[in-house]
């Protein structure tokens, strides 16, 4: 009978180890995807300055198309540059999500509608990869975000 107990009682404690674990994760995914959230609303309003600060200060943007920007010095003046931009609309969704204790890797897609200056309006779509930090304080930071256009 004590070593049924014994083996009982183990089985929850373990079970219990693993229930806390798991809902972390959880829980740190559902940040890192609303994080995710925040970036969009701030692109669809252009606000640069905020969108730099969700980079970690060692922060990556990462496009194919321009060299690679590094700090978030570097990368809101590359944001910047777009301020006569109007995005009429944003659409990032995640399709993949993975959570490493402070680290995340988060995959998925864009979808941007914009007016240019000239009054042109074009589709920006394409894939994102962005590998996430959890920073002392708290939060979750983005290390790198690369985006891949598709068109």
């Amino acid at each position: 009978m004590k070593k049924r107990f014994a083996c009982l009682a183990c089985a929850l404690v373990l079970a219990g180890c693993v229930n806390q674990k798991v809902e972390k994760m959880k829980f740190d995914k559902a940040v890192v995807e609303q994080r995710l959230q925040r970036y969009a609303q701030l692109t669809l309003a252009m606000d640069t300055a905020g969108m730099a600060a969700m980079f970690a200060p060692e922060g990556e943007l990462v496009n194919p198309k321009v060299p690679a920007l590094r700090g978030r010095d570097a990368i809101a003046k590359f944001l910047a540059g777009y301020s006569d931009y109007k995005v009429l609309a944003v659409e990032d969704v995640a399709t993949s999500t993975l959570i490493d204790g402070d680290t995340s890797e988060q995959l998925g897609t864009y979808r941007q509608k914009v007016r240019a200056p000239d009054g042109q309006i074009f589709e920006a779509t394409g894939r994102l990869e962005i590998n996430w930090v959890h920073t002392a304080p708290g939060v979750w930071l983005i290390l790198q975000l690369a985006t891949f256009p598709a068109n």
